[in-house]
């Protein structure tokens, strides 16, 4: 129901921290594993989302 704010403040937070996470992820230096940590980040968080909302909302 209300879904606009929750996609209102992704779009905010992907205007906001894109530059730092694309940094980030693109550093020469970095691990290896930092694109991996960022998928599993995105993975995690549509679980939980898709936990938290009951059968009866589909």
């Amino acid at each position: 129901m209300y879904n606009y704010r929750v996609a209102l403040l992704v779009v905010f937070g992907l205007y906001v921290f894109s530059p730092v996470v694309i940094d980030w992820w693109l550093a020469p230096n970095g691990a290896w594993y930092h694109p991996f940590a960022i998928w599993f980040l995105l993975i995690a968080a549509h679980i939980f989302v898709g936990f938290k909302r009951g059968s009866d909302e589909l």
